[in-house]
């Protein structure tokens, strides 16, 4: 009995040092990749879609969109191995729908905006393809304040802290008899 918890003691204390470890990885700032931006207006009925991106884990993606006038924003992702077009340019509205139908697994985000602010940032759990999607569904022009930009990270920052998270308290309940043991063996001596 007084192996096993030695064992499960010391591998309670490793997993206490690898959370806090992780967690200090997790809050290591990320860098930013690069920033795109542009003011335009978006016709009635009109599709404007960015350049497609690879994205990795390590990597997200924050876009912040100003509107006047209404707009529809969609994050698309297809995965690294399907093939995608350059910039994922759609001839008209009626094919966008057609897309958006046929594909609905691969819709990240889909908001409508009206005379608003939009902020979101995405972090992929895979590799994977990223088209960020600018549609105008009304009969009046409308202005698109964007601004996207790409960053990067040492480790997926959620993933890393819900491990942390988890590691913590399991170590503190290995080490803890471990601990009590060798606690009452010095009180002892």
């Amino acid at each position: 009995m007084k192996r096993w918890t030695n064992v499960l003691g010391r591998g309670g204390t490793v997993l206490i040092a690898i959370s806090l470890a992780l967690l200090l990885v997790s809050l290591i700032p990320q860098i930013n990749l690069g920033t795109s931006a542009g003011r335009m207006p978006v016709l009635p009925e009109q599709v404007f879609a960015t350049g497609s991106r690879v994205l990795t884990p390590q990597q997200g993606f924050q876009v912040k969109v100003t509107v006047e006038g209404t707009i529809n924003v969609y994050l698309l992702e297809v995965g690294s191995e399907e093939p995608y077009s350059e910039s994922m340019l759609f001839a008209d509205a009626a094919e966008l729908q057609e897309f958006l139908e046929a594909n609905p697994n691969l819709i990240i985000w889909d908001y409508n905006l009206e005379d608003g602010y939009f902020e979101r940032y995405y972090a992929p759990t895979k590799v994977m393809n990223a088209t960020l999607v600018f549609y105008n569904p009304s009969s009046a022009d409308a202005i698109l304040d964007y601004e996207v930009t790409l960053t990067s990270t040492v480790a997926p920052g959620e993933k890393v802290r819900n491990i942390a998270y988890w590691a913590a308290p399991i170590g503190i309940i290995l080490a803890l008899p471990w601990l009590l043991n060798m606690w009452k063996q010095r009180k002892q001596s």
